[in-house]
């Protein structure tokens, strides 16, 4: 009997008890629990025959049109004792060979090999042509199982590529080996490279048994006939997502029959979503999750009351707490504090002890989040705490804004930053797209959001711009949106 120490043990198990169940369908590749083990014993001693030692790190920029591919090369890297650090192939050439600096991966697996020339590799190879050689597989039992298991690289919104550290223990939360529920199924469109997808859809079938199904590239139609045609119990979608797929001038044709749960996350989840949502499908549930690569925690939702409250993520948890400015534990509702979560495997930022000490501390994790409970004990997200805006000497959080501004029938995205101002230190701007076939203006989108915000609060300067910059993940780069929006206010209150 296989006993189950690492994920990749899970496996095992898995692959005697549905060996011909399938585990995950790429819709290009399908592949079952018995392939998926077997694949990852051969490629998994392949690497160690070429020379991979235990620690060593694996460098996998692998696109989601190959999803079985990457679920293969994760696990034969776990087999041969190595450190998988995914790494979205979308992401510029800077970002992936700074992540490669800090990696510093002597081993490569990829569809896209134009992204790693020249970096320093004892060896690299395609998705089609990993190496073999069941014979070189190295003796599982003589792993060790509190080891590094990844690196993932974080979405790179702020300042530099950092990579978080996820252990063995850490993915073995919630698997026993023996729990061995079947016949459910997830569709979801999230890069396998990211804290979401990687950890959660990849590890999704070793760890509940459930076939995870992934679309190669997201597009809402195709989104739209994959839940028709599949029948998943269960659509995983960031917000993003929802909101394309909402707009879809078919998506009324479609009634997610068979889908039980939508589930959202990742990035602030827009009020009108959630009533778009429910008035078209009204038999699902819909539920809002919240977390983050460093802190490897996560809450949810679990009543259409919750998720109908807008911001709402769920009860706050015995394992997080709000803290103030100072450390402080906060416990009355309504005041608005950052985010921590204890992790009983906590994570750490690799090669990096300074940004590991400022993020961790004695097993919590600072998120960087803001949010307050409520007076029925939900927590309510508040935006980031970087991205809070200081405006006269008044804290606003740029989530109430976007929330507001996406009350507006025209608006299909939003964005609010602060940008200097001599006055009042800063000012409040925002972007905005628009919903396919709608008009509005901007002077017509900031007269809106008086009605529905306090004066301090309405944005002084807004720009409707044909396209947002979003990661590879679906978040948009607010970053990029701060220089153009300065530029608009200046030629604004010049014009004044």
């Amino acid at each position: 009997m296989t006993e189950v120490r690492r994920i990749s043990d899970a496996l095992k198990v898995r692959a005697l008890h549905q060996r011909d169940e399938i585990a995950h369908d790429g819709i290009n590749r399908k592949i079952t629990y018995a392939q998926w083990d077997s694949e990852a014993d051969a490629i998994g001693g392949g690497l160690a025959a070429a020379g991979l030692q235990p620690g060593d790190r694996v460098f996998l920029p692998i696109s989601n049109a190959h999803a079985v591919e990457m679920a293969i090369a994760v696990f034969a890297v776990f087999r041969a004792g190595g450190i998988v650090c995914p790494i979205n192939t979308r992401l510029t050439h800077r970002e992936i060979t700074d992540f490669a600096a800090l990696t510093t991966p002597r081993w490569c697996i990829t569809d896209v090999p134009d992204v790693v020339a020249g970096l320093d590799l004892a060896g690299c190879w395609t998705v089609d042509a990993m190496p073999r050689d069941l014979s070189a597989l190295p003796d599982q039992s003589a792993l060790d199982p509190l080891a590094d298991a990844e690196i993932l690289g974080t979405s790179g919104t702020t300042g530099k590529i950092k990579g978080v550290v996820v252990t063995h223990p850490d993915l073995m939360k919630g698997v026993t080996g023996t729990n061995l529920d079947r016949s459910r199924s997830t569709l979801s469109a999230l890069p396998l490279t990211g804290s979401g997808g990687n950890l959660g859809i990849v590890m999704l079938p070793a760890r509940g048994g459930a076939t995870a199904i992934t679309q190669p590239k997201f597009d809402p139609k195709g989104f739209l006939d994959l839940v028709r045609e599949k029948r998943p119990n269960l659509v995983y979608l960031v917000p993003s997502m929802l909101r394309l797929i909402l707009d879809h001038p078919d998506v009324a044709d479609y009634d997610f029959a068979g889908v039980k749960y939508l589930m959202t996350g990742t990035a602030p989840l827009p009020h009108d979503s959630v009533k778009r949502a429910l008035d078209l499908w009204p038999h699902v549930r819909m539920r809002n999750s919240y977390g983050m690569s460093e802190g490897g925690i996560g809450i949810g939702t679990t009543t259409q009351e919750q998720v109908l409250k807008p911001g709402c993520v769920g009860k706050l948890p015995e394992h997080m707490q709000l803290r103030d400015e100072q450390g402080a534990i906060i416990s009355q509702p309504g005041v608005v504090g950052e985010i921590y979560g204890y992790q009983n495997h906590p994570r750490r930022y690799w090669n990096d002890p300074e940004a590991t000490a400022a993020s961790f501390i004695g097993g919590w994790t600072r998120t960087g989040d803001l949010g307050y409970v409520d007076a029925e004990g939900d927590l309510i997200m508040a935006g980031r705490s970087k991205e809070l805006i200081i405006r006269g000497g008044y804290n606003i959080t740029p989530l109430e804004i976007e929330t507001a501004l996406h009350l507006h029938p025209a608006v299909q995205q939003a964005a609010v930053v602060g940008i200097e101002h001599d006055v009042l230190g800063e000012d409040i701007a925002a972007a905005v797209t628009l919903r396919p076939g709608k008009v509005a203006t901007e002077a017509e989108i900031i007269e809106f959001c008086r009605q529905h915000l306090a004066d301090n609060k309405v944005p002084r300067t807004l720009l409707i711009l044909p396209d947002m910059p979003l990661n590879p993940n679906g978040k948009i780069l607010k970053k990029e949106l701060v220089a153009p929006l300065a530029a608009a206010a200046k030629a604004r209150r010049k014009a004044a």
